[in-house]
């Protein structure tokens, strides 16, 4: 009695499992929301619509960019985070919200549990700005003049807790200097205070000042990537200064619900995965100052655990915290 009940009950097992298999193979039966956690016009908005089509047109459906704004992000996080996990919401994740978990105890989702690692589209180069007439012309002299003059700098972000934020205080935690940090609602007011003398340098993401790196009213002094940007070969970075673990950079990445059948993700990515490899898409989002940069779900997921360690590191060592 009891072999003929489990029987049956391998029985209802198997035809559930195949009736989600054969539902995640219709994926998507209609359209697929991109969630994106800031207002049209921003510039995560303009990279998911830079590759929207593609992953349309490869999915073989349709797929929507969704503004969702409020909370730096949060709000639209938490809305997919409590969606039903079929696939069919999806949220453009940033290491804006891992940072904003490492800083901030009562985040309302956990980037670790809350959802499934589909594919990482691109990176953002991330750079440490002064005025165009400033006195420091090369970073070592901003280094020099840091040690010898202790808190008489001041740095500029985005914001606090931000992508700037965590990055210059990693900046001032390998080069063993002290500086003070003003935190600025979002990356424009920082670059007019840095035009207006306000500030001494600036920790930004690079396509926020590219235009007035150009006309030289601002002017890079190093870069936290890995290696020299290829649109700023005379820039050195951090690491090959003498810092090798101040290398950051700001990406962005497509997550679904926690629970989303396996079959959904792996189709996601494959669609996102070819969209990053047309050579059209490469260049309109090298004009827009981002990298394609592709991880599918597993190394994505390994990328994202390390982000929050590192991050979560930073804040204690440092004391950020977003009451």
């Amino acid at each position: 009695m009891r072999k003929i009940a489990w029987m049956g009950f391998l029985g209802i097992a198997g035809l559930l499992g195949a009736a989600l298999a054969a539902g995640a193979a219709e994926w998507p039966e209609k359209p697929v929301n991109l969630v994106v956690g800031f207002a049209a016009g921003g510039e995560t908005d303009i990279v998911v619509r830079a590759l929207n089509d593609k992953i349309a047109a490869n999915l073989g459906g349709q797929t929507v960019v969704l503004n969702k704004p409020g909370s730096g992000g949060l709000l639209a996080a938490q809305t997919i985070a409590n969606s039903p996990p079929d696939g069919y919401n999806l949220l453009v994740l940033s290491l804006s919200h891992v940072l904003r978990q490492a800083a901030d105890e009562k985040t309302p989702f956990n980037v670790l549990t809350d959802f499934e690692p589909i594919s990482r589209i691109v990176t953002q180069p991330i750079v440490l700005a002064v005025k165009g007439d400033s006195r420091f012309r090369t970073i070592d002299e901003l280094i020099a003049h840091a040690r010898a003059n202790p808190n008489t700098l001041n740095f500029g972000s985005p914001g606090v807790g931000s992508l700037g934020h965590f990055s210059g205080e990693l900046f001032k935690s390998a080069a063993r200097i002290q500086f003070k940090h003003v935190p600025f609602q979002g990356s424009a007011p920082g670059v007019t205070a840095l035009l207006g003398g306000h500030i001494d340098f600036l920790v930004t993401a690079l396509p926020a000042i590219t235009g007035k790196v150009a006309s030289g009213d601002l002017r890079v002094l190093a870069s936290y990537a890995d290696r020299r940007l290829p649109e700023m070969a005379a820039v050195p970075t951090f690491a090959e200064k003498g810092y090798p673990a101040v290398v950051m950079s700001g990406w962005f990445a497509f997550v679904a619900p926690a629970k989303t059948p396996p079959a959904v993700i792996q189709k996601m990515d494959r669609a996102v995965a070819k969209a990053l490899a047309d050579p059209a898409v490469v260049e309109a989002l090298n004009k827009l100052g981002f990298n394609a940069a592709h991880l599918g779900p597993a190394d994505l997921k390994a990328f994202i655990e390390s982000e929050l360690k590192r991050a979560s590191e930073i804040a204690k060592k440092e004391n950020i915290v977003i009451q």
